[in-house]
């Protein structure tokens, strides 16, 4: 019995540390085939999977395999650090605004704590994901705070909803030309003293759940449409893929734009933040910076808060 699980445990931390690199290949080939951008996602939970695959090994005695994993794990931290560093300081006496994205999951229960932590937050730009007439009809509780909202809800597959302290002026509510047809709100706004153009989307899912080919489509349109906005520029949304892979490198160098980066994921919610996937994402340029980055609690939905603070 003991011969069979010590068998059963060194295939585990063999096939562990394989995984591990097959993620760190997809990483590096993401713009090669949809296949290698997949594997890419899981980057951040391999870190930890090849850490237990060593220490497994560790514990088994078995110092070559230990070694491996410690190697592999290194390998992938690495791989993450500058997708997950927080943003360079600026001066401290620079004007700044600040922005919260969250998914809000359509169905989610805890609408008066989504309200609470908006309100608590206190940022100068909400921008909601995935919403609903009912989800709208509660947030509509928040125009004191808020007197500017853009939303598309009821139009086509538009979901997104855009609470304001300064004027939004709608420019564009468009679907992506593929057949998933995904959704694409423009607007100009002034906010700190500096006028950019707001780009806000919840792109399709990743195969299997949609086909292999979709989100690449899209993500080639939609930087094709940043690209096209002269000026400062904030885009934003629920794009279902990490800032490391084709998806959002795609997005960010066709718009002439930058991601922000930062430690932990924004999805699945059930996990631990360093588990989740960061596919919850902001991207600024020319003339806007990150400052900061933060992730917020579950509150009702898959996905959790995410805040940052720009330096224009």
């Amino acid at each position: 019995m003991t011969k069979v699980f010590t068998s059963a445990v060194r295939f585990a931390v063999l096939a562990a540390l394989g995984a591990v690199l097959g993620v760190l290949i997809g990483v590096a080939g993401a713009s090669l085939h949809w296949t290698f951008d997949f594997a890419a996602q899981f980057l951040l939970p391999s870190i930890f999977v090849a850490a237990g695959a060593g220490l497994a090994a560790l514990l088994l005695r078995w110092p070559r395999l230990a070694l491996a994993g410690a190697l592999v794990s290194v390998a992938a931290y690495a791989t993450a650090a500058p997708w997950t560093s927080q943003p360079t300081v600026v001066a401290k006496d620079a004007t700044r605004f600040s922005v919260l994205l969250f998914n809000i999951y359509y169905n989610n229960g805890q609408l008066d704590a989504v309200r609470e932590m908006v309100e608590r937050t206190n940022a100068d730009m909400v921008v909601l994901v995935e919403m609903t007439e009912r989800t709208r009809r509660k947030m509509q509780e928040l125009i004191a705070k808020y007197p500017y909202r853009l939303d598309c809800i009821g139009s086509g597959r538009c979901d997104i909803m855009v609470l304001s302290r300064a004027r939004l002026v709608p420019r564009e509510v468009k679907e992506t030309s593929d057949p998933q047809r995904s959704p694409l709100l423009v607007a100009d706004t002034e906010i700190a003293g500096c006028k950019l153009t707001l780009f806000a989307t919840h792109m399709t899912r990743p195969f299997p759940k949609r086909p292999f080919w979709a989100q690449r489509a899209q993500a080639e349109e939609i930087g094709g449409d940043v690209a096209s906005a002269s000026g400062a520029k904030l885009v934003l949304g629920d794009f279902n893929g990490a800032p490391w892979g084709y998806v959002m490198q795609t997005i960010a160098k066709r718009g002439g734009v930058r991601l922000l980066t930062g430690a932990g994921g924004t999805w699945p919610s059930a996990l631990p933040a360093e588990l989740r996937i960061p596919i919850d994402n902001m991207l600024v340029g020319p003339g806007l910076s990150f400052v900061s980055r933060s992730v917020l609690p579950q509150i009702g939905s898959d996905h959790v808060p995410k805040g940052s603070r720009v330096w224009t």
